[in-house]
């Protein structure tokens, strides 16, 4: 009974540790863009294969890319768009950029998959905003906030939403 008391006694600490500590990763805060109202939302497939630099490679790509979905990215599209919209309309702190230039960031959609269930399409992917670089201070574009993991596109949206919220005093 000693022996198995002291390591009952870890195994409850480190459980009791782990449920106490934050989730946050670093560099994963929505802060920057608590005062920007201009996005350009972009759904698309993205090739990028670029391990060392992905968060790079995934800025250059969006970046030169059409913000007008194409094929089945339009129906995903339509689909965050419909979530960001009902945001725009209770908060008004949100406004949709239909040109890159005329954004402040962009909420970009990685569509990685699509999933059937009972002969339904659910995409899943990765979830990004990305705000824009500022040649006068010299920052360059990058990633504020990415979903935690690849989701189906409506949760994502949805964690995404809440975020703002809560970082504008929304809630």
């Amino acid at each position: 009974m000693k022996v198995l008391t002291p390591t009952l006694l870890v195994l409850i600490l480190c459980f009791s540790a782990t449920a106490q500590a934050p989730d946050v990763t670093p560099g994963n805060s929505l802060e920057e863009v608590r005062d920007k109202r201009n996005a350009l939302l972009v759904v698309y497939k993205s090739r990028v294969i670029d391990a060392s630099d992905r968060e790079g490679a995934i800025i250059d790509d969006v970046l030169k890319a059409d913000p007008q979905p194409k094929g089945r990215y339009r129906w995903v599209y339509g689909q965050l768009a419909k979530k960001l919209n009902k945001y725009i309309g209770k908060y008004k702190s949100l406004s949709a950029a239909s040109a890159l230039s005329e954004a402040d960031y962009v909420i970009f959609f990685n569509v990685v998959e699509f999933r059937r269930i009972l002969n339904t399409p659910y995409p899943y992917g990765e979830l990004f905003v990305i705000v824009k670089g500022s040649p006068e201070t010299l920052k360059p574009p990058r990633v504020v906030w990415r979903a935690k993991k690849m989701l189906y596109a409506e949760d994502a949206i949805g964690d995404l939403i809440k975020d703002l919220k809560a970082v504008r005093g929304e809630i």
